[in-house]
């Protein structure tokens, strides 16, 4: 009977073993990208941004929000699905949809190019295909790009024309999407940005979380353990000051943040934390707390 306990034991902890990575996964709301090359209109966006949402999933690292869900929630909440949103957008986004992370981007070039060239009866023809992208992550509680890359890829072929007969090659959509789909593999092999990754940078750079709620001298955080928040850690309160834009596309590249005081940690729990306020005053829900 005992052996048998101890199997049983033992078959469960296996169990947890193998489950536990997936509560482990980082929840993602990938967004439609903004095309901005001269080719396919907003479907290349939407190809684009399912494509990379299907490379994330393959990846096994993490849960990708269903562009079904996605759709219904944003049309609700009456806000753009597009890869232009700026971080205070993503925030409000990933407070609605539950994510962690908001992926945005944008196809910057896709298409197709011709050259090549002959003579006596003969021509020889090369066909390029071209696609670059832009994509961004924003951290959907601090509203923090986390992670920025671009990346690009080309392939061309060759046809030969003997007198006008043979080889000839119009815009072909199949080799198009094998060059964006590789393009954006590029970016999803350095992406890492999971829960493993993001509590050893949070013990590295201090934990982060927005402030949920002020009664009196508590206050609580919208972050626990699973942040990395633990008793007595000493929290200092921020707000956002400044947006600075790319004067170029008007996007929001960076946040500037003022002191507003700082908290001591006083309870933990898996998704919050209380501090009592040990400097400062005139605390607000929203602002952002990042321990030492």
């Amino acid at each position: 009977m005992k052996q048998m306990s101890r199997a049983i034991v033992a078959g469960l902890c296996a169990m947890f073993v193998l489950v536990s990575p997936v509560f482990a996964k980082s929840k993602i709301a990938v967004m439609d990208f903004d095309n901005k090359s001269q080719y396919g209109g907003y479907r290349v966006g939407q190809g684009a941004s399912d494509m990379l949402a299907t490379g994330l999933v393959k990846t096994g690292k993490y849960t990708v929000l269903e562009r079904d869900k996605l759709g219904s929630v944003l049309k609700e909440q009456d806000l753009g699905q597009s890869g232009r949103i700026d971080p205070a957008t993503a925030v409000k986004i990933g407070k609605i949809l539950g994510v962690a992370y908001i992926v945005t981007g944008a196809v910057t070039e896709y298409g197709q190019s011709g050259g090549g060239g002959g003579g006596g009866g003969i021509n020889i023809g090369r066909q390029g295909y071209h696609a670059a992208v832009d994509v961004r992550v924003v951290n959907a509680t601090t509203g923090e790009i986390v992670f920025a890359d671009t990346a690009e890829h080309s392939e061309s072929s060759t046809n030969v024309r003997v007198f006008g007969f043979g080889g000839g090659e119009s815009f072909n959509e199949k080799k198009a999407s094998e060059v964006m789909r590789t393009a954006l593999d590029k970016v999803v092999a350095k992406m890492s940005f999971t829960e493993e990754a993001k509590e050893g940078s949070a013990k590295a750079a201090g934990a982060e979380a927005m402030v949920a709620d002020i009664d009196g001298k508590t206050v609580t955080l919208n972050q626990g353990k699973e942040a990395g928040f633990k008793v007595g850690q000493k929290v200092n309160i921020a707000r956002k000051d400044k947006e600075i834009k790319d004067p170029e596309t008007g996007q929001v590249i960076k946040v500037k943040f003022k002191s507003v005081g700082a908290i001591e940690i006083t309870k933990v729990e898996a998704n919050y934390a209380e501090g009592k306020v040990v400097s400062g005053e005139g605390f607000t829900v929203g602002d952002m707390a990042k321990s030492e």
